[in-house]
């Protein structure tokens, strides 16, 4: 499947506060909920998929190379968010594994008039980011993106053919795992959803009658945690009673600490989760430049070719959501020009029913830190 055709989403809300926290990140590049226009007069996507760890991870490895101080953001606040995945590492796969796998790599393409310093080598190397040095082109970009994906993103979203780089950091994470208990295909079945103007459409529902998992019904959520089959990574499907223009990085990040491991109350639950198949093209270049990673820079750890331009810097993300599992990938790429001129169970099952907007993060089940962050309003667009 192919993003590279997707209109570019420049939705950016800055959001206050600790721009290390992932899911202020996460929620900054979600964008405004508004379903009725998107940036550009373009008409705006109900449902959008980012990696909050992809994004991070390329802003990290940039402000590496920028000097204390000059940047919103620390890198070594970050690293952990890239580097953690590790147990999980494997090939990519396109279709969900019995063992879950998360393959994350990434590098910097550098061409060979660019000079990379050699103790910035030896930083990026600690968020295993191999320098390569060769000509930027298309074609080389595209490889990448593709392999690094096993196709589930075939193109890269940064344009070789514009003339307005001569380095391009690249990162690739992709997410393909089974549930734990399935969901029957015989039992999905077209339901009612509720979108945020009040209209009811009809999606492909999948449900789980009866089944035990952690779950949480208090503080303005209902959801519910669908571990994956090893048990350490789950999705956490959450539903806000309120207006999800009105959830904040907080409020949805204490959602999900209430159905992590240590702070978890299994009950008996009966779920119901459309189907998904999101797609999302971000331009980065207003994240970027929020946290001063954009425009005319110095990176003066990075390189003598100062100051450095970054002209392009976009993420693209997919997540496919069925009755067998998940399968999510992102690809987060940043160009630029050195050098350029200036609880007990219930009797009976609790409902946790994804039949209006709802988010659903996918991440780890000890500290529910968000590999991939999605927020859906309308299923079946």
């Amino acid at each position: 499947m192919t993003l590279a055709d997707d209109a570019l989403n420049g939705d950016f809300t800055p959001i206050d506060g600790d721009q290390s926290d992932l899911m202020t990140i996460g929620f900054s590049l979600v964008g405004s909920p508004n379903t009725t226009a998107g940036s550009d007069n373009l008409p705006a996507k109900p449902n959008t998929v980012v990696s909050p760890v992809g994004a991070a991870a390329a802003a990290g490895v940039i402000a590496e190379g920028a000097a204390n101080g000059t940047t919103k953001i620390d890198p070594k606040q970050l690293q952990p968010a890239w580097t953690m995945w590790h147990p999980w590492a494997g090939p990519p796969a396109a279709t969900p594994q019995d063992i879950p796998v998360i393959a994350a790599v990434a590098r910097l393409l550098a061409a060979p008039e660019v000079p990379i310093k050699p103790a910035y080598r030896d930083t990026i190397a600690g968020w295993d980011v191999p320098i390569e040095t060769g000509a930027i082109t298309q074609e080389n970009l595209d490889d990448w993106v593709n392999k690094s994906t096993a196709g589930l993103v075939n193109k890269s979203g940064i344009d070789a053919t514009r003339g307005d780089i001569n380095f391009v950091l690249q990162n690739a994470i992709t997410f393909a795992a089974r549930w734990r208990e399935r969901f029957n295909a015989n039992k999905t079945r077209q339901s009612q959803f509720t979108k945020t103007t009040g209209e009811t459409i009809m999606v492909d529902m999948m449900w789980l009658s009866r089944t035990t998992a952690p779950y949480t019904v208090s503080d303005g959520w209902r959801g519910v945690r669908l571990d994956y089959t090893d048990g350490e990574l789950a999705a956490f499907v959450l539903i806000p009673d309120a207006d999800p223009g009105q959830v904040t990085p907080t409020m949805l990040k204490q959602a999900v600490s209430q159905l992590c491991r240590p702070n978890e109350t299994t009950g008996l639950v009966r779920v119901g989760l459309p189907k998904l198949r999101l797609t999302t093209k971000k331009d980065l270049i207003p994240f970027l430049q929020y946290l001063g990673l954009a425009g005319n820079i110095d990176l003066p750890t990075m390189t003598n070719a100062n100051p450095v331009d970054i002209t392009q810097a976009v993420q693209q993300a997919i997540m496919l959501v069925d009755e067998e599992g998940t399968v999510a990938s992102a690809v987060t790429e940043v160009g630029g020009l050195a050098g350029a001129a200036p609880g007990t169970i219930p009797e009976q099952p609790i409902d946790i029913i994804a039949d209006r907007p709802f988010y659903l993060v996918i991440g780890d089940v000890e500290t529910g830190t968000p590999l991939f962050l999605s927020r859906i309003s309308d299923p079946a667009a």
